[in-house]
């Protein structure tokens, strides 16, 4: 009898240690914002995995799995089988690290971000992304209705960004602001001052409340803004046009004519623009115009070296 007393005691300390350690590893995955769908592929699949950088990972993993799952049905056959896996990432440096160790199959990005990561990643640009329903799109500063703020004199005011990994409403403004003369890099500026307003819906607002003299915004964003605040604000200049988004592919991927064909074919049926439609109201993919979109944003990174 006081063997099995024990052996109970035994089992239950062995339960609870490893329901504890189950509940510190997903504590962790959660400090560090990195949510992946975590079905595990028998012997028989291999992962295809595609993802984006993003600060609302739970989110993001919803609207990518169905195009994930569509892609690794696509390219599947009797020699090989494929589930699709989704990976959202907090950091340009956890994506760099994820694509070398051949992690990631196909990043979404804005042409900005994914370019600067090429640098050091082994990825190529690969399609467009018409986000939104839109091929292009540009960032137009704004400040208030009644101010007398010019782009031209911005010295000693307060800029609102939205956050360090936006390309149109961080990259893109700080770049024109470099071209347009004004003393500003990543770390700073000596002729102004900017805060991060965290999320593109916040920035009028801040603007308005007094916590800024001038925001930075995406024309797509700006024509979102709700009527009784976008009638307060007004656009004082506007950047130059970039591609809405691209898609990269890791250099490891050996099916990129397949996957390509795939990609272009998805407008051509209903079921297919549904699960398009899930990220973000994406309406198709297409081709790059490499003297156009590619050198542009290659341009535009060029001044943040």
């Amino acid at each position: 009898m006081k063997l099995y007393i024990i052996l109970g005691i035994i089992g239950i300390a062995i339960v609870s240690g490893m329901i504890g350690y189950q509940a510190l590893s997903s504590a962790d995955d959660v400090e560090n914002n990195i949510v992946e769908n975590t079905d595990t592929a028998s012997s028989d699949y291999e992962f295809f995995t595609i993802g984006t950088i993003h600060r609302d990972s739970a989110k993001m993993v919803k609207r990518y799995q169905p195009l994930a799952d569509y892609i690794a049905e696509k390219i599947s056959d009797e020699n090989k089988m494929y589930q699709g896996k989704v990976m959202i990432l907090p950091s340009q440096e956890k994506m760099i690290e994820a694509i070398n160790n051949h992690e990631m199959d196909l990043y979404f990005d804005s042409p900005l971000i994914g370019i600067k990561i090429m640098n050091d990643a082994e990825i190529e640009p690969f399609l467009l992304s018409w986000k939104e329903g839109h091929r292009e799109y540009h960032t137009v500063f704004i400040t208030a209705i009644d101010s007398e703020f010019t782009f031209d004199n911005l010295f000693n005011k307060t800029l609102v960004f939205e956050d360090m990994e936006s390309t149109s409403g961080y990259y893109l403004p700080v770049i024109h602001l470099q071209n347009a003369g004004y003393d500003i890099d990543l770390d700073g500026s000596e002729d102004f001052s900017f805060v991060f307003s965290k999320d593109d819906e916040n920035t009028p607002i801040w603007i308005l409340e007094g916590k800024g003299d001038v925001g930075a915004t995406s024309n797509l964003d700006f024509e979102d803004i709700p009527a009784n605040i976008k009638e307060r604000v007004k656009i004082i200049e506007s950047t130059e046009s970039l591609p809405r988004q691209m898609v990269f592919v890791g250099n490891h991927v050996e099916q990129q004519d397949e996957l390509k064909e795939i990609l272009l074919d998805m407008d051509d049926n209903s079921n297919s623009l549904e699960i398009l439609g899930k990220i973000s109201d994406t309406s198709k993919f297409s081709e790059i115009n490499w003297d156009e979109d590619f050198e542009i944003s290659e341009k535009l990174m060029e001044l943040l070296k």
